[in-house]
């Protein structure tokens, strides 16, 4: 008799990890103005010991490529809307989710809760978003506006929330020298950055954290 259950949660899985975004293992524009420790950690490419598998990041998967198909539905040929587009510069690589090009708009669309919309502004989100800015410009996009796109997953159509601004190259530079800051660290084996968050977020959402603090983050102390 066929376990339901663990099948369904094996395909989630392997359909998770065989997208480029759950592949990429270089550091990109979603990790800058997170945890410095856990960067460090990336970095270094410490070993994982704590498991993190989230269905609402899977669902998360599942609402992006949903997007992409309705994006690509709006414009099929890519003359104005650019799809899960990847650009690089300097080393620094990046999935855009949507760039319009008449517009000159990078959109970055974020999936969430009802009660964690209060977070869509917060610095790493526009970082990443004013990032991917920096990227398409430095790869010949003329790039005018950012948008963040707030989805919740227990919400309602009209929950959809929309923060938009102008492109701000210093933006994208402030979160470069952040990162440029921790490479430093790393290169000189100096003492890594202080942990930044407590355990009841690591242990649910940090693959470094270790309790023990042996080989792992042991996450800040109250």
């Amino acid at each position: 008799m066929i376990d339901l259950q663990n099948t369904i949660i094996k395909s989630l899985e392997g359909y998770d990890q065989q997208r480029d975004r759950s592949q990429q293992v270089d550091i990109g524009p979603s990790s800058l103005g997170g945890c410095r420790r856990r960067v460090w950690h990336e970095l270094r490419q410490s070993p994982k010991n704590n498991p993190t598998e989230s269905l609402g990041a899977i669902l998360g998967t599942f609402i992006h490529a949903g997007m992409e198909k309705v994006m690509t539905r709006l414009d099929p040929f890519g003359d104005n809307y650019l799809v899960e587009i990847e650009i690089e510069h300097e080393g620094l690589k990046g999935h855009c989710d949507l760039f319009i090009k008449d517009l000159g708009m990078v959109v970055d669309f974020k999936t969430t809760t009802k009660s964690g919309m209060r977070y869509l502004n917060d610095r790493q989100k526009l970082w990443q978003v004013h990032t991917y800015g920096w990227l398409l410009s430095k790869n010949g996009y003329e790039v005018k506006q950012v948008a963040l796109v707030g989805i919740p997953r227990d919400g309602k159509m009209n929950d959809i929330r929309v923060i938009q601004e102008p492109y701000s190259e210093l933006v994208a530079l402030e979160a470069l020298e952040w990162l440029q800051q921790i490479r430093d660290i790393v290169e000189a084996k100096t003492q890594p950055p202080e942990p930044e968050k407590f355990v009841t977020f690591c242990k649910d959402y940090c693959p470094y954290f270790d309790p023990t603090g042996e080989e792992g983050c042991p996450s800040m102390s109250k």
